[in-house]
C-alpha cells in the first residue's frame, strides 16, 4: 500500500502532530534521537494510525496527545 505524503502533510492535524513529535524528538528538541528527520517521523506516524486502525491491536488513536506521541517515538527507536 502507498501512502501519500503529500496529501497528508495538507492535513493541519497531521503537521501539527508531525511537529509535536519533532518538537521533544527533533535535533533541537528536548529528547533528541540522533538521525531523525522529517521522513522518519511521517513514516513513522503513518505506522501509528495503521496500527490503531488495525483491530488486532488494543491501540486507540487519543487525537495526538503524549501517549501518542511516545508510541511514535518507540515506533521511531525500533526501526
Amino acid at each position: 500500500m502507498t501512502t501519500n505524503f503529500i496529501a497528508l502533510r495538507k492535513n493541519p492535524a497531521f503537521r501539527e502532530f508531525r511537529n509535536y513529535i519533532l518538537s521533544f524528538y527533533g535535533y533541537d528538541g528536548l529528547y533528541p534521537i540522533a538521525g531523525l528527520n522529517v521522513g522518519k517521523v511521517e513514516v513513522a506516524i503513518v505506522d501509528y494510525i495503521k496500527m490503531c486502525s488495525d483491530p488486532q491491536n488494543f491501540f486507540e488513536w487519543g487525537d495526538g496527545d503524549s501517549v501518542d506521541r511516545e508510541r511514535v517515538r518507540d515506533i521511531l527507536e525500533v526501526a
